[in-house]
């Protein structure tokens, strides 16, 4: 929008050069100050582009901030084009975007006492304690690493977690950076500030939906468990099944996805988990199957 008024105000001073004799002819027999008219017309084009700036700042005020945490040891890897198709999605629809790349930033380390420096109790190491001191005293007491993770959570609205699916879980780089920055006295407990953040899960894994059913519900209700716990819903998660097995096509469609939820993120529904009643329900049903079996 800045562009085009730019390139016709341009345009407008080009025409009014060859307007110099209609001007000067005006000013002869009306006898209007012609400095005056020009001072009007500056006045104008800066009106009009105050008005423009607004417009174009409006349309990105309710866009959220989003911190993309990363882990992938391949660049070329489908997971890292789902990383890369995010970001740019993101950008290109007007959100603030940081990232963390865990590999590249070598998060290797578990939680330790190498988070701190220095200790609340040196004799005895306990990881919560020193993390709720350590957020008392404005996180000033942990390493300098975690204070730039917590400072990225704190400034986004939305975590998105961009993952392969390891083991029934997250890979172990990642959950060592949530058991590390989500720490006791900021993310949950005492003074925690993650309330009304949101968190969203997009990851891969080369089995099929069948397969791996019933530990992927398991781990996609802990996982919203997790977040509910520190005040943040987690929106419906997105996972790309078969992805070793499928082809360019196939990939390319869930690329397309993830471009479309991307670009829709902030009108993402939130994960409705299995209600309590749902789950005793079915696990009164395979108990009752079970009892007919040995009968």
């Amino acid at each position: 929008q800045i562009f085009v008024f730019f390139f016709f105000s341009s345009r407008r001073r080009h025409t009014r050069c060859r307007e110099v004799s209609w001007a000067r002819r005006c000013v002869q027999e009306t006898g209007i100050n012609a400095e005056y008219m020009g001072y009007q017309d500056i006045m104008r084009s800066i009106f009009f582009a105050c008005i423009l700036f607004a417009l174009f700042a409006c349309s990105f005020a309710d866009k959220s901030k989003v911190l993309i945490v990363f882990a992938h040891q391949e660049p070329k890897s489908f997971v890292s084009s789902m990383r890369n198709l995010i970001f740019q999605t993101l950008v290109m629809k007007g959100h603030q975007v940081k990232t963390t790349n865990l590999v590249q930033q070598k998060m290797i380390l578990p939680l330790d006492k190498t988070d701190f420096t220095e200790l609340y109790d040196p004799s005895y190491f306990r990881p919560a304690v020193e993390q709720l001191m350590a957020n008392k005293k404005n996180r000033t007491t942990f390493s300098q690493e975690l204070r730039l993770e917590h400072d990225k959570v704190e400034w986004s609205d939305l975590v998105l977690f961009v993952f392969p699916y390891y083991c029934a879980y997250m890979p172990g780089i990642m959950k060592g950076w949530l058991e590390r920055v989500f720490s006791y006295g900021f993310a949950y407990g005492e003074g925690h500030s993650l309330k009304g953040k949101k968190a969203m899960l997009f990851y891969s894994t080369g089995a099929t939906p069948e397969q791996i059913a019933p530990i992927e519900k398991a781990f996609r209700e802990s996982m919203n468990g997790l977040f509910y716990y520190m005040g943040m819903p987690m929106l419906q998660p997105f996972t790309a099944y078969g992805v070793s097995w499928k082809t360019n096509e196939e990939r390319k469609a869930y690329l397309a996805e993830v471009e479309r939820i991307a670009g829709d993120i902030d009108n993402r529904k939130p994960f409705t988990p299995q209600s309590k009643q749902q789950f005793l329900t079915n696990t009164f049903k395979k108990k009752k199957k079970k009892k007919k079996k040995n009968t």
